[in-house]
């Protein structure tokens, strides 16, 4: 049975993240002749958030004001598109699936029920400035500067406890220069997996 690939993509926002998950799913799928379910814990939310209820509204009113949601919610998103929508047989790829510690114990126990470890952790590094400036290009109503600026100061302070915590754990972490070309860098991080 060929080689199941499992990716945690890690980076502040803005950092491209977005995009390398998207190319690296194409490349397996395309590469490999099997599915890669991609997890994109963001739009996830904001789907919840779109949907009628009371929760729904809390967490969209959280996110409008660009405040952090409980550990809880992206967790319970996430895990209910894995039991929803993962079969095993499918390469896995995260983006924005572990931004706290705790969230990160979470999703190795999680890859552990799968049988999905040893797995990858993709650290995209860019310069905070070079973040902002793409987040408020995306044109998006969340994505004031006041609102981008105070997500990516808390993702700087809490991003490298989460990547200490995931060297604990069984997976390689990868560290990849996010300031290149987008093939350059989609290149960087098939040769760090493994894949060509």
């Amino acid at each position: 049975m060929e080689e199941l690939t499992t990716v945690i993509f890690l980076g502040i926002q803005g950092s491209g993240k977005g995009t390398q998950t998207r190319l690296l799913q194409k490349y397996l799928e395309e590469h490999t002749n099997t599915k890669a379910l991609y997890l994109e814990t963001g739009q996830l939310l904001r789907n919840f958030a779109g949907q009628e209820g009371y929760t729904n509204e809390l967490v969209d009113n959280t996110i409008t004001a660009g405040e952090l949601l409980p550990s809880f919610m992206p967790v319970y998103v996430l895990g209910r598109e894995m039991i929803e929508h993962f079969t095993g047989a499918e390469h896995l790829i995260f983006d924005g699936a572990a931004r706290r510690e705790n969230q990160t114990v979470m999703i190795d126990s999680m890859m552990r029920m799968y049988g999905r470890t040893p797995y990858h952790v993709v650290v995209i590094n860019i310069p905070e400035d070079m973040a902002v400036e793409r987040m408020l290009g995306r044109g998006r109503e969340d994505d004031t500067r006041e609102s981008i600026q105070k997500r990516i100061a808390w993702s700087k302070e809490n991003e490298q406890v989460v990547i200490e915590k995931f060297k604990g754990l069984n997976c390689s972490v990868h560290h990849i220069d996010g300031t290149g070309t987008i093939d350059e860098i989609h290149a960087l991080i098939l040769s760090e997996l493994g894949l060509i």
